[in-house]
């Protein structure tokens, strides 16, 4: 089984993962920019409590700013400030109570939107669940969006290494430059939160740069120097969400002034929110590259130091399950 990688749409995602971790033996390390405790996850964090108590070694890091503000937008209105960080609270004691290492990201940013935590994955024994943008709350897992089971020895030996130089820097209040490790056909892209530091947006801007055709898919319409090579590009497919369908007020004004200023046009057109981000790059040669992972495809990140994680690969088999993910979930 090594050396495979599998598609998960959100919902199949979330079904095997707490699947996993129930069968979990050893260890489990999960970062995700949001993990909020509601109908849809209290049977995630029911697992991770109970693989603790049978003596899994499980460690959790979530932004606090990005699961807060999600709070806020799925409970009552009337809730207080007092209250959504109450919720915070007791789920981080629940999972404490519980033996799990629980480090929330982000407390000591100096601005709010500066050096978050992007990055999406789960690490149980010995296979990763990655290189997608699965936000792990009720809003998140009903998005357009997927995560690969990965089985590789030596991508859960690296990913488990940054996973502890993660929370060892936030612990410090330190960052770190952006970085690779792997193959050729299978190299993973690190983005330690030095600002200006993107070592994903270099690689795609680079390959959009020299690619014949582009197949663009992100929340968000290009912008920034990406976002002028594309509007150049006679080969580049776009599918973003239209501003109207955009999930909130900030989202909306920023796909609207993305698509009013560079005048693009979206090939998505269904209701459902589109969150999942990758690029397909053909090259002259007929070489196929695809960027996946939890980066927006924006320079934004870069430029605040956003934590961030990519799958770059030549792999024909991966190639061929984003392209059947953008045939069934995105154009139909």
């Amino acid at each position: 089984m090594l050396g495979r990688y599998t598609l998960l749409p959100a919902d199949r995602y979330i079904t095997e993962l707490i699947a996993a971790i129930n069968r979990s033996t050893e260890r489990i390390d999960m970062i995700a920019l949001t993990i909020a405790e509601d109908a849809t996850t209290r049977e995630l964090i029911d697992a991770l409590c109970r693989a603790s108590e049978r003596g899994v070694n499980v460690s959790v890091g979530y932004d606090l700013f990005f699961t807060y503000r999600e709070i806020e937008k799925t409970s009552k209105r009337w809730w207080t400030f007092w209250n959504r960080t109450q919720l915070l609270r007791e789920t981080r004691t629940t999972m404490r109570r519980a033996g799990i290492k629980v480090h929330w990201f982000g407390q000591f940013s100096p601005f709010l939107f500066f050096r978050r935590t992007h990055i999406k994955w789960s690490i149980i024994d010995d296979t990763v669940y990655s290189f997608g943008g699965v936000n792990l709350y009720h809003e998140g897992l009903s998005h357009i969006d997927y995560m690969f089971r990965v089985r590789d020895a030596s991508i859960v030996r690296n990913l488990r290494d940054e996973h502890s130089r993660i929370i060892a820097a936030e612990r410090r209040g330190h960052v770190y430059r952006s970085h690779l490790f792997g193959t050729v056909s299978h190299t993973v892209l690190i983005d330690g939160g030095k600002p200006f530091d993107s070592i994903i947006y270099r690689h795609i801007l680079s390959y959009a740069r020299e690619s014949e055709r582009v197949i663009y898919v992100s929340q968000y319409a290009p912008h920034g120097k990406l976002g002028a090579v594309l509007k150049r590009h006679s080969g580049a497919e776009l599918y973003f969400n239209h501003w109207r369908g955009a999930d909130d007020i900030f989202n909306r004004i920023a796909i609207r002034w993305m698509m009013t200023v560079r005048g693009y046009t979206t090939r998505y057109t269904r209701d459902r929110y589109l969150h999942a981000k990758f690029m397909i790059f053909t090259m002259p040669n007929g070489r196929e590259v695809a960027i996946t992972g939890s980066h927006n495809l924006a320079p934004i990140g870069s430029w605040l130091g956003t934590r961030e994680v990519a799958l770059e690969t030549t792999d024909p088999r991966i190639i061929r399950q984003l392209k059947q993910f953008l045939d069934k979930d995105i154009k139909s």
